[in-house]
């Protein structure tokens, strides 16, 4: 099975041990994106305000969700309705879905008075040293030019065409398969949206760590662990009411959430 499968029967299996409680917001964007500024994202809140992101920049395909889908109707529902949606070919489903695993994630770990370990830094420790190769799925423009600077050799995965032809100047291809020659990875969350992580990672074999990051990896751990995925950085909402402000505004969640980093062996398996 993929990791959307795994992620899925995840959730049902610790739902059943826990009170999940049901949605008492949506907040979906309709999406604008645009190179200057931060990176858009919908979010999915339960009762006992966990919450869970959604990246909105994935394509022509969440376009107009926020029209398409009526929020008012997912209020009251059990978020395990919702969790349904990750199993869709369809982009704008698997997003809403994605940020119900997400909510429900943060429910049993808040429930588990579990505390994640904070991120060090936005690489998730990847410790980068001269010689390494990079494997970097997504592109991070910011994080691109300071280890450019820093004459560390790239890869850059990247599925937008119009990215790739923009940049010209990088080593950037759609090619997942030249990442076998990168000693290091470093993947957007989104690739659990795009569902393109499993393929992915079965190009990441001899890489001898592969850390997946972003605001969107609030999910529990044990599915990625399981692949050999060495670390997880992801963001923990600790404002609801200040973070919808934000993405409202189109603004960064700054100190509304926090980054934490779950490390594989260490942080491994944290339910049950």
């Amino acid at each position: 099975m993929g990791i959307r499968s795994d992620l899925i029967d995840l959730i049902n299996r610790v739902s059943a041990k826990f009170e999940i409680p049901v949605i008492q917001q949506i907040f979906m964007p309709e999406p604008t994106p645009s190179p200057d500024r931060d990176s858009e994202f919908g979010i999915v809140v339960l009762e006992d305000q966990s919450a869970g992101l959604y990246y909105a920049w994935m394509g022509e395909s969440q376009v107009g969700m926020n029209q398409r889908y009526k929020v008012e109707e997912f209020i009251g529902l059990h978020p395990l309705q919702v969790v349904e949606l990750y199993r869709s070919d369809d982009e704008a489903d698997r997003s809403i879905g994605l940020a119900a695993v997400n909510a429900i994630s943060q429910s049993v770990i808040r429930q588990s008075r579990i505390e994640l370990p904070s991120a060090a830094d936005s690489m998730g420790e990847l410790d980068l040293q001269p010689g390494d190769h990079l494997g970097m799925v997504g592109f991070f423009p910011s994080l691109v030019r300071k280890l450019t600077a820093e004459n560390i050799q790239l890869t850059i995965i990247e599925k937008k065409k119009h990215v790739i032809e923009s940049h010209t100047d990088l080593n950037m291809t759609s090619e997942t398969s030249a990442l076998r020659h990168c000693n290091k990875i470093l993947s957007t969350a989104s690739t659990l949206l795009n569902d393109s992580l499993d393929e992915v990672l079965a190009h990441s074999k001899a890489a001898e760590i592969v850390v997946v990051v972003g605001p969107t990896a609030g999910f529990l751990p044990d599915p990625l662990f399981a692949r050999g995925v060495s670390a997880i950085g992801g963001s923990q909402i600790v404002d609801v009411e200040i973070a919808i402000q934000r993405l409202s505004r189109k603004q960064a969640l700054g100190d509304a959430a926090r980054k934490y980093l779950l490390r594989n062996k260490r942080d491994s398996i944290i339910v049950q």
